[in-house]
């Protein structure tokens, strides 16, 4: 296409903000070979490919056989992705064909360089990475390019067992004995992360769970079979989870924090693996709870194909939901070309955030925001070429995703 290379010109010019990552405050780069490339989307490939799980450490010298077993997994996006990652910011050639001594003796190095964090966001050209806090340990301070979001998956879903409603007594600094205390200690939590500069809040769900409206009383009685010892049976956790979530979304709307819901995925399934996977009513389930906290907006990430649509189509109908990213199973080129037409047809250019990396180092940041830029410039410059959008309107459409829907939904600058 001839107007690829050029919009792809144009949008490695829009700075980006990545909405969603797992990097640690503490460390954001990577301090050893290891953390980039075994990153989990490597190490599934490898595992499928029949590479046994003891061999998978490259930074020992012994296991190092495994280069000639990389060549089965040479043709995957996520290996394009590493091989950008060390060619662009080590200039090493592709791991199957590295100098594996001379490699980590770099990785090393940049790992204690304190300005290296910036040097490779600024080589990305992005301005802001999220990073994710559970609720149940320490939120860090946000920064200039790290911004915390607070992760309540148990918060939510697993009050009914005994450890955790203990930790939220540890974390609240109060006690819980009935449903009223469990939403004063949710109020604690958000206050401090509130303090802390916190822009969202994220969880994942299994297809299987759902939520209704959240009723006080009935979770008065499961927190009361809780604290006697007794595990609560399927629905009386629904009704737990549900006054929880009501709680929550509550306090984002109080704070005007977004709910970023991660759906799409089961996990564990056979050998702790996650899948993608669904439940039929499960979309519409989350419709109602749209509709409930309307005053919220939600983030949807989706790795389930065979939901995206639904989500559109929700999207399209609800003002507080918003559909960002191409999560886990469809972080790959084919996938992401159909969600962002999708969603540029279906949908006004203020309802998507563009780019999140999941990544847990910032040199996959690099990498990852080296793939959606194709793609986004991939799928614009064919809606061109086809009529469907002039160049003006397709690079507003890129500045939107990448940058401004982000800042104005998250209110960072």
């Amino acid at each position: 296409m001839a107007a690829f290379e050029e919009i792809l010109k144009e949008i490695d010019a829009i700075p980006a903000i990545d909405i969603h990552s797992h990097i640690k405050a503490s460390s954001p780069a990577a301090q050893s070979l290891t953390d980039i490339a075994y990153y989990h989307y490597i190490r599934t490939e490898l595992k499928s490919a029949g590479v046994p799980a003891d061999k998978i450490d490259i930074d020992n010298p012994s296991d190092a056989d495994i280069l000639p077993r990389l060549e089965r997994i040479t043709n995957t996006t996520t290996y394009w992705c590493l091989s950008r990652i060390l060619r662009d910011l080590y200039d090493s050639p592709p791991l199957h064909e590295a100098d594996l001594a001379s490699l980590r003796g770099k990785i090393i190095k940049t790992a204690s360089d304190d300005c290296w964090t910036e040097t490779v966001l600024d080589r990305a050209n992005v301005s802001k990475v999220f990073i994710t806090a559970d609720w149940s340990s320490g939120i860090p301070k946000k920064s200039d390019r790290l911004v915390p979001t607070l992760r309540v998956d148990s918060l939510v879903n697993e009050m009914h067992i005994s450890k955790n409603l203990d930790r939220l007594n540890e974390v609240s600094g109060l006690t819980v004995f009935e449903a009223g205390d469990a939403k004063k200690a949710i109020w604690a939590i958000f206050a401090k992360a509130a303090e802390a500069g916190v822009a969202g809040v994220s969880a994942s769900f299994n297809p299987q769970v759902d939520f209704d409206e959240g009723d006080r009383e009935g979770a008065d009685r499961i927190l009361s079979l809780v604290l006697l010892g007794q595990r609560p049976n399927r629905e009386d956790r629904k009704t737990l989870r549900s006054w929880m979530m009501r709680c929550v979304l509550e306090q984002c709307a109080e704070y005007g924090m977004p709910f970023q819901l991660m759906i799409g995925v089961k996990r564990p399934v056979a050998n702790n693996y996650a899948i993608s996977a669904f439940d039929p009513a499960m979309v519409t389930g989350y419709a109602e709870m749209f509709a409930r906290h309307s005053n919220v907006r939600f983030d949807v990430f989706t790795s389930n194909e065979t939901i995206a649509h639904e989500l559109v189509v929700v999207a399209r109908n609800f003002r507080n939901v918003f559909l960002s990213g191409y999560w886990w199973y469809l972080m790959f080129p084919s996938h992401i070309r159909k969600l962002i037409r999708e969603r540029i047809e279906m949908l006004p250019m203020s309802k998507s955030c563009g780019f999140f990396s999941d990544a847990y180092c910032v040199e996959w940041v690099y990498g990852k925001s080296r793939l959606v830029r194709r793609e986004l410039a991939f799928v614009l410059a064919q809606m061109i070429e086809e009529g469907y959008l002039t160049q003006e309107t397709a690079l507003a459409v890129a500045r939107h995703y990448l940058l401004e829907n982000p800042k104005r939904m998250y209110g960072v600058e």
